[in-house]
């Protein structure tokens, strides 16, 4: 079908680049394939006197069998922490639409993200969001960060009679937002949606242009034209960037989970590629003399102390906790989970535990080295109709996914086996606050010296938000000297064994 005269575009988001220093990604979606489409984009003295041409995604939708165009255009060559202005533009388009956007710094400097995850969208029609969707939006908007990364359940497509009305309920509720700041997602259980793709990811993974999870610099030509050299199968589902001495490792954790939680069960799929690539990544990141902080981002958690919801998963303790320890991750952002709760600084196992509950290396709550141990929030309070934030055991105790078997309604499909334990891990939960959103301010100080994140967790519910938790993490940044010797031959094995019960 020729494009007719007024094509609008709609669902404006932003991504980070390969360099978030130095590139950005634009996308948008049209409702039927256009000529021509582009970005014009300049800093706001000189005008919008650059032009990258877009490439286009499209994936037949599962449900409606309807096509569904994606549009992406990678921005290069920008000046590190400087403002920009841009436009979205086709031929024969019905109004010209575009925004801002702000490029990370580059070096040591501060800067402020924020997090959360489980969202839906506030539409009267949507049974899987609240009012409190929407609210989250406000409130990261007064706080003014840098970028958001969202731990997965986005729009919660796969479990509407429309899909594509989700997607397009919820790109609409965070432009104010995400056409103005990068939204880095994880893909969790609700983006797997059956009929899209080998994995049901296929409708994720056109709507959002990612940093590739091979070399970065595939991603970026020296004219800021996209590339297409990952596997098409996988790309865009776990990935990494690094803003400030701070590199961000994304994960798909459907694929090493025992819950059969989305509508297919894919654990396994990537044939243990992403375990490796994540070994590689951490390994790189904690011998690199520049990065002082490793934060994962991932849907589904290792630790929950949810009564009737979810669960924590044998699977992420036995394949991502190992290699967490091995390189000392220092934070790992969740959802899955429906509530606010974090953890002391974890490391190793508790002795003789036949889930492989992690054991605390110390029980600080207000200042927290990192380095003794990984400390885990869970923040799956980003507006879902169904929190769990009032169901949690008391006393506290854990709920574990050991495993799966066949459900009686559905042989095909399989219902979570769970083990209980006891919760050592657990520093602190918030069952009055449903409805939240963690922000983090890095102080990358000196080399040599103490670098800081000041995590201040918010309450949501309405639209301006509230803190009602705070705390610090602190870690001795690294010099080139530190990052030598024995400490890169110890956790330079790529085979880090996983655990076993």
């Amino acid at each position: 079908m020729a494009p007719r005269a007024g094509t609008p575009v709609e669902h404006i988001h932003l991504t980070f680049g390969p360099d978030p220093a130095r590139s950005m990604a634009v996308s948008w979606t049209t409702p039927i394939m256009v000529r021509h489409p582009r970005v014009r984009f300049g800093s706001p003295p000189g005008g919008l006197d650059r032009e990258v041409p877009a490439v286009t995604r499209v994936y037949t939708d599962g449900v409606t069998g309807m096509d569904v165009i994606n549009h992406h255009a990678l921005l290069g060559n920008l000046e590190p922490d400087a403002m920009y202005v841009y436009e979205v533009l086709h031929d024969r388009i019905a109004r010209v639409e575009g925004g801002t956007l702000r490029t990370a710094p580059d070096g040591r400097a501060r800067f402020t993200f924020t997090c959360f995850g489980d969202q839906g969208t506030s539409a009267a029609y949507d049974p899987f969001g609240t009012p409190a969707s929407e609210h989250v939006v406000t409130g990261i908007e007064r706080i003014n960060p840098l970028f958001t990364l969202i731990v997965g359940d986005l729009s919660y497509a796969n479990q509407r009679s429309n899909p594509l009305r989700a997607w397009s309920d919820w790109f609409n509720m965070i432009s104010i937002s995400a056409r103005h700041r990068p939204w880095m997602p994880a893909a969790g259980n609700h983006e797997v949606e059956r009929g899209n793709g080998a994995h049901g990811l296929s409708a994720y993974q056109s709507r959002f242009l990612l940093p590739d999870s091979t070399d970065p610099a595939d991603d970026l030509d020296a004219v800021g034209e996209i590339t297409d050299r990952a596997n098409p199968a996988v790309a865009g589902l776990w990935y990494a960037f690094t803003v400030s001495g701070v590199r961000f490792v994304v994960l798909q954790n459907d694929d090493i989970c025992y819950q059969d939680a989305g509508m297919m069960y894919i654990r396994g799929y990537s044939g243990g590629r992403q375990r490796a690539w994540l070994a590689k990544t951490l390994r790189q990141a904690r011998a690199d003399p520049s990065i002082n902080w490793i934060i994962v981002c991932m849907h589904q958690t290792a630790v929950s102390s949810a009564a009737q919801h979810n669960g924590a998963d044998l699977g992420i303790r036995q394949e991502w906790l190992p290699l967490f320890d091995a390189f000392e991750v220092d934070l790992v952002l969740c959802g899955h989970e429906h509530h606010y709760e974090r953890t002391y600084p974890l490391r190793g196992v508790v002795d003789g535990s036949e889930v492989l509950t992690p054991r605390p290396a110390s029980y600080e709550t207000d200042v927290i080295d990192t380095s003794a141990g990984t400390v885990h929030m869970v923040l799956g309070t980003g507006g879902s109709s169904a929190p769990s934030a009032g169901k949690l055991f008391d006393p506290p105790e854990g709920r574990v996914i050991v495993g799966g078997e066949p459900r009686k309604s559905d042989p095909t499909r399989l219902r979570a086996i769970h083990a209980r334990e006891p919760a050592p891990w657990l520093a602190l939960r918030a069952p009055e606050h449903p409805y939240a959103f963690a922000g983090f301010d890095v102080d990358p100080g000196e080399p040599g010296g103490a670098t800081r994140i000041r995590v201040t967790v918010y309450d949501s519910s309405a639209p301006s938000p509230v803190p009602f938790d705070a705390f610090t993490l602190v870690r001795t940044c690294a010099t080139a000297t530190d990052r030598t010797g024995d400490q890169a031959g110890t956790h330079g094995d790529e085979t880090v064994p996983t655990r076993t019960r």
